[in-house]
């Protein structure tokens, strides 16, 4: 596994999770977690990285790199609309996943069995659209039934906004979830 402390740009880049979730919508911040658990900035690695190139644009980055030992995770927090984000969050995820291979010197083989991608959402803005439901035919509450049974019992996941192509192709897993399940499911086995 690789040391994200062993590597000078990553480790200067670390902060808390908590910080990396910070979204200021109309002046406000808001914060998506309040996990104090430490992370890479990748957005402060993107702004290293770039320094020296010289670029005329500025290339997107996720929000957090963390590494639990075991597996690396990249995290992407959305406070707004998802749906009219999509483009920009796969570009993340591209310009990143090149970035961070650069860096370590890895291919993506390496993150497809090492890495997992996180899309951490705003529930309330980002309810089950009409093609979501009509696909599944199913009431919300019958979703959270199915999910439970589908992630519980299958081992599988749901996968929203069109982000499933990533999965097996460059990262181990993709998960979307909400701001509650991504506490549940993740900062509770984390800390």
């Amino acid at each position: 596994m690789i040391d994200i402390k062993s590597i000078d740009i990553l480790n200067q880049a670390m902060c808390s999770l908590k910080d990396t979730s910070k979204d200021n919508h109309d002046g406000t911040d808001i914060f998506l977690t309040e996990s104090m658990i430490p992370v890479v900035n990748f957005d402060i690695v993107k702004n290293e990285y770039i320094k020296e190139l010289k670029v005329k644009e500025v290339p997107s980055s996720n929000d957090a790199l963390y590494a639990n030992g075991e597996e690396l995770f990249f995290i992407e927090f959305k406070a707004g609309d998802v749906p009219r984000k999509v483009y920009d969050i796969r570009r993340k995820i591209f310009e990143s996943l090149l970035i961070f291979t650069d860096i370590i010197n890895i291919g993506i083989s390496y993150t497809r069995a090492n890495m997992s991608y996180i899309l951490v959402y705003n529930e309330d803005k980002n309810p089950l659209s009409e093609t979501e439901i009509s696909e599944m035919q199913d009431s919300q509450s019958r979703v959270d039934i199915g999910k439970y049974f589908w992630e519980g019992k299958a081992k599988k996941h749901y996968i929203r906004f069109n982000l499933e192509r990533f999965e097996r192709l460059y990262f181990k897993k993709v998960y979307t979830v909400t701001q509650k399940e991504f506490e549940k499911r993740f900062i509770a086995n984390w800390n």
